[in-house]
C-alpha cells in the first residue's frame, strides 16, 4: 500500500501532538539501544567468584542473571520495534520515506525537507501529516477511532 492517506482521513488528526509522539517513540528506541549496550557491557564487568553476593535481607543476589534478564526484556522490544518499522518503512511511499529520512530521523527543518522532495507546502503537509498518521497508527501512539494520541508506554514501568 504505497500510497499517502487521503485528505479527509487526514484531518481528523492534528499533527503537533502526533510529531510529538513519533519523536518521544524514536528517542525511547535510541535510549533503549543505549541501554541494550550498557547492560551488555556490565555483563562483561562481572567477576565470577567462588563466594556468592547477599542483599541486605540475606538472599543470594546473580547479579549477572538480573542484567542478562533486563537486557533480555529490551532487546526483545528493539526486535518487535524493528519488525514494525521494516513493515512500515515498505508500506510508505517514496515521499514520505524521504520525509521519514529527513524529518523524523534527521530531524530537519520543515523548509529543507520540502526542498527535498520538490513539494509545495499544501502538498508537502498532506504527505508530511500522512507519514506521521502511519507511524502513529503502526505503533500504536494514537487510537485509530477516537484519534486520541497515547503518550508512548516505557518498558521500565
Amino acid at each position: 500500500m504505497q500510497v499517502e492517506f487521503k485528505k479527509q482521513y487526514l484531518d481528523e488528526y492534528d499533527l503537533r501532538p502526533l510529531v510529538k509522539a513519533v519523536y518521544n517513540l524514536f528517542d525511547d528506541y535510541n535510549y533503549k539501544k543505549a541501554i541494550a549496550q550498557e547492560y551488555l557491557d556490565s555483563i562483561y564487568q562481572h567477576r565470577i567468584s567462588d563466594k556468592p553476593e547477599y542483599s541486605k535481607y540475606h538472599k543470594k543476589v546473580d547479579t549477572t542473571y538480573n542484567t542478562v534478564e533486563k537486557r533480555e526484556k529490551v532487546v526483545n522490544y528493539l526486535k518487535d520495534f524493528d519488525k514494525k518499522l521494516d513493515y512500515l518503512l515498505s508500506t510508505l511511499s517514496e515521499d514520505e520515506r524521504k520525509v521519514y529520512k529527513y524529518s523524523i530521523i534527521a530531524r530537519e527543518k520543515d523548509n529543507v525537507v520540502r526542498d527535498e522532495i520538490c513539494k509545495t507546502d499544501k502538498t508537502y503537509y498532506l504527505i508530511k501529516k500522512s507519514c506521521y498518521v502511519k507511524f502513529a497508527l503502526r505503533f500504536g501512539l494514537v487510537d485509530g477511532f477516537t484519534k486520541n494520541v497515547f503518550a508512548t508506554i516505557s518498558l521500565f514501568d
